[in-house]
């Protein structure tokens, strides 16, 4: 099997051998994005659960997921994770501690003011996602695995098939572009 699945393929298979897709995607990111929902959720036996439904939410969309997208395969499964992660957390973990600091005597608005400033965060991250979707491609997929898949330089460089100099420059490089561009909006 292929270090890395190119995405046109991959797309290819889920419309002819849907199975067989999944296991080569299952086969190539659980570990990373075991890591991603672990992340944010603290929580083994949930991150478990989740990967294990986003591949099964491919597999039910394996016919739609197969057309012609813009988007990774990759991409795809890691924001599925990304949201059920945050919103298991949202469930059980800020739930919980919502529910002692009010059983401590804190009020209401502290509650309002940490999904309020949730709500902030995910809309910065959305408009840094918008710029780093516009940088040269290489630098785009070295930024998004590092941030994304918290990869080292070498896992990158190994996946995109390239040398670590040349992820290191990528990955400098869009950083400053995204330096750049963040100083030019404020």
């Amino acid at each position: 099997m292929p270090d890395h699945v190119h995405n046109h393929e991959i797309r290819k298979l889920l419309l002819s051998c849907p199975g067989k897709a999944i296991k080569i995607l299952y086969d190539q990111y659980c570990k990373s994005l075991l890591k991603i929902a672990y992340r944010l959720t603290h929580d083994h036996d949930a991150s478990k659960d989740i990967v294990q439904e986003a591949f099964a939410h491919v597999w039910k969309n394996a016919r739609e997921l197969g057309n012609h997208h813009e988007r990774s395969i990759q991409h795809y499964l890691v924001r599925i994770v990304r949201n059920k992660s945050v919103n298991y957390y949202n469930e059980n973990v800020a739930l919980g501690q919502r529910k002692i600091r009010l059983m401590n005597g804190h009020t209401f608005g502290l509650a309002e003011q940490s999904i309020e400033a949730r709500i902030i965060q995910v809309e910065i991250t959305e408009e840094i996602l918008q710029i780093i979707a516009r940088f040269p491609k290489r630098e785009r997929e070295c930024l998004m695995m590092k941030i994304e898949e918290e990869l080292h330089n070498e896992e990158i460089a190994l996946r995109l098939g390239v040398g670590v100099k040349a992820v290191e420059k990528s990955l400098t490089s869009a950083k400053k572009r995204l330096r750049s561009r963040l100083q030019a909006k404020s």
